[in-house]
């Protein structure tokens, strides 16, 4: 008879020792992070039924407060080790949780590493079998629905390519899908026109990213493409993207003609293209098909509801939709007369249209702009415009994520810490590829000491928008420093100094990621360029609005040692 080891679960080829904390293949130690291990773990010993996130979180980080992103990334790593990319045994179940799908059994012949025995347990795994083929009919009818519904959606004219052909499902909807919408061409005969096809881009990319299972780069990691025409694999290894969508916008008095070509970059492949030919009054209509082809072609499984939240509600008039993409363009300027002139176009919109939501959105950012900048007189007051615009476009619409990052950011400004986290993460739950919403984030987790979650947060905002502000960078640098990770702070912080050379803050916190990696040369450098930058610098003001006294005292630590 042979032995067995009753703290050990089996699945597959694959084993828990959970008296070692170890996951192995075979005799393999396979290298696992300690909560991705208890993450692991407790969904292995929860077989067969839908496991919910919150109750993951309650079980492996109680009375911790971190974010989701957490989780996503044990389960990002666990898959990793797992080699379960298809999610043949951790399964995502959309807005439910995650299912354990592979059969498990208790102990381990310990003389014969590759069986497993039946034990007093197994009788109970067998009967979890019978749940398992039925949650499997589920799926594969709840597959069948979605793409009848995809197919539904398919109009004449456009060529899809079916991606389950051969293998009977999709290859791709394992895992969120990365994709990159690069600025529509415009073949008018004015540049002055391009403001049209750059916000018809950016709408597309927003109603994409309502999709989690859809990771998007933002509008402002795919604008430095305009006017370019590299090939679809330099745009995939540089944004590190699979997908490219790519075409143009002809627009004249009497008709809108736009085509659109979805590319994978990994096989050099077109998937899909379309052209639409139809009056300015339809241009909605035809943002609305463009996602919903772009997400069948990626085999996304959609419910109705995500197709109505990805579907913008469209104005009253197509004026007022054209007053808001101008407004948009002036606002990405950066200056006091274009914030200016935002709010004309803004203020024009709402007047044709008192009920469009990214009209009311785009003036409380030209309130938000003024206070951050200092363009204003009374802040206060500018601030508490920003917020009844952003309650009013909630009244609205209370799914836009535009708005919840609205008042988050009107949050931050004023201390209101609580309030700011609920709004980022309802903007982020409307958007999950929103880079400022996962920017926000950070910046709320940072000062109310989740320094991890902080970490991740802005490290995501990154990924999907490698040119976040050199404020962003600042706090991340920070947060590094917290971490102790040295070398990433300088290397963050470095990069916000080349942004703003002569920003006092982002210096002298270089300076004290020079000093807490022992680089005192490096340090004494950057502390006299703060002295000669701002004379009366006080490090009391650094780190003031930590909630974490221990936190604020390590900063203040590093920057005594740089000199400062």
């Amino acid at each position: 008879m042979h032995a067995t080891d009753p703290k050990t679960l089996r699945f597959g080829h694959f084993s828990l020792d959970l008296a070692r904390c170890s996951l192995r293949r075979g005799v393999e130690d396979i290298q696992l992070r300690p909560k991705a291990f208890d993450v692991l773990r407790f969904l292995a010993e929860n077989p067969g039924r839908v496991v919910s996130k919150d109750e993951l979180m309650q079980a492996v980080w109680a009375g911790i407060v971190v974010t989701d992103d957490s989780l996503v990334q044990c389960v990002k790593d666990i898959r990793d080790a797992l080699n379960d990319a298809e999610q043949r045994i951790v399964k995502t179940v959309p807005r439910r949780g995650y299912l354990f799908a592979a059969e498990v059994s208790f102990g381990t012949m310990l003389n014969e590493p590759g069986t497993a025995p039946a034990d007093q347990r197994g009788s109970r795994w067998r009967s979890k079998k019978l749940w398992l083929a039925a949650a499997g009919v589920l799926i594969a009818l709840a597959v069948l629905v979605g793409r009848q519904l995809i197919d539904d959606t398919r109009a004449p004219g456009g060529t899809v390519a079916d991606l389950n052909r051969t293998s009977g499902r999709s290859e791709t909807a394992a895992q969120p899908q990365s994709i990159a919408v690069l600025p529509l061409v415009s073949l008018a005969d004015s540049p002055r026109d391009d403001y049209f096809a750059d916000g018809l881009t950016e709408d597309i990319i927003s109603a994409l990213g309502r999709f989690p299972e859809i990771s998007v780069r933002s509008h402002n990691a795919v604008f430095p493409y305009k006017g370019k025409t590299p090939r679809p694999e330099e745009i995939g290894r540089e944004l590190d993207v699979r997908y490219v969508v790519a075409g143009s916008v002809r627009r004249s008095a009497e008709r809108i003609r736009v085509s659109v070509q979805l590319t994978d970059t990994s096989r050099g492949v077109l998937l899909w293209s379309q052209q639409y030919d139809t009056e300015p009054k339809d241009i909605f209509t035809i943002q609305d098909d463009i996602t919903r082809r772009i997400a069948g072609t990626l085999a996304v499984r959609l419910s109705s509801l995500e197709l109505a939240r990805a579907a913008s509600k469209p104005p009253r008039s197509l004026e007022a939709y054209d007053l808001v993409l101008r407004g948009r363009d002036l606002l990405s300027r950066g200056t006091r007369t274009a914030n200016s002139q935002a709010r004309s176009m803004f203020e024009s919109a709402i007047a044709l249209d008192p009920n469009y939501v990214p009209a009311i959105v785009g003036l409380g950012l030209v309130d938000l702009n003024a206070v951050r900048y200092g363009w204003t007189t009374d802040p206060l007051e500018a601030l508490q415009r920003a917020e009844r615009l952003g309650h009013k476009a909630i009244a609205i619409d209370e799914s836009t994520p535009g708005a919840h990052a609205l008042l988050g950011r009107v949050y931050i400004r004023r201390g209101d810490l609580d309030r700011a986290l609920d709004e980022m993460k309802r903007a982020l739950a409307s958007n999950p590829s929103d880079p400022d919403s996962y920017a926000g984030l950070g910046n709320v987790l940072l000062v109310l000491g989740d320094v991890d979650g902080a970490i991740k947060a802005i490290e995501t905002a990154v990924q999907f928008h490698p040119g976040i502000s050199a404020t962003d960078y600042f706090r991340l640098g920070m947060a590094y420093i917290l971490a102790g990770r040295n070398a990433d702070a300088i290397r963050t912080l470095e990069r916000a100094l080349a942004r703003d050379e002569n920003n006092v803050f982002t210096n002298a916190m270089l300076a004290a990621a020079y000093a807490e990696a022992e680089r005192q040369e490096d340090a004494s450098r950057r502390a006299n360029a703060v002295k000669q930058l701002s004379p009366v610098f006080a490090t009391a003001d650094v780190g003031s609005l930590f909630r974490n006294p221990d936190h604020r005292e390590k900063i203040l630590a590093a920057l005594r040692k740089a000199g400062l």
